[in-house]
């Protein structure tokens, strides 16, 4: 009862934020440093029309891809993944018309993340060097 009637003093009262703010480390200090990779939009440039081992058509979301020509998850998945030489990489926004993505990469798994509206997908140079393949 005692701690209760404590706070509602107006000298406790004007302290208690100063308190709670100076027990919690700001949220940039936790992130940790390092610059995100901002990736350019460029046209991309996929595999060429016949390039694919595929020999029979296939339907993705209504469209028919005849055999050879690539559809477009064929063509994302045919681009090697992105090095990032930190730990974030930044996709989207502008006129690529999806929202701005920030994708966090771990430093020890070198399996590539994928962004959920492009499908590019990006990888850490620090998890390649730790796995032995950069």
């Amino acid at each position: 009862v005692g701690g209760l009637l404590m706070l509602r003093s107006p000298s406790v009262a004007r302290a208690a934020p100063a308190l709670f703010r100076a027990a919690r480390p700001p949220a940039r200090a936790m992130a940790g440093g390092g610059k995100p990779l901002v990736v350019p939009e460029s046209p991309f440039d996929g595999p060429a029309e016949g390039s694919l081992a595929r020999s029979e058509p296939i339907v993705e979301m209504g469209v028919r891809y005849e055999a050879g020509s690539p559809s477009p998850m064929e063509s994302i998945l045919s681009q090697e993944p992105i090095v990032v030489d930190g730990l974030l990489a930044v996709t989207g926004g502008g006129a690529l018309g999806f929202p701005k993505q920030f994708i966090k990469l771990k430093p020890d798994d070198p399996t590539p993340v994928a962004c959920t509206y492009s499908g590019l997908r990006f990888v850490s140079k620090q998890a390649l060097k730790k796995a032995g393949k950069l």
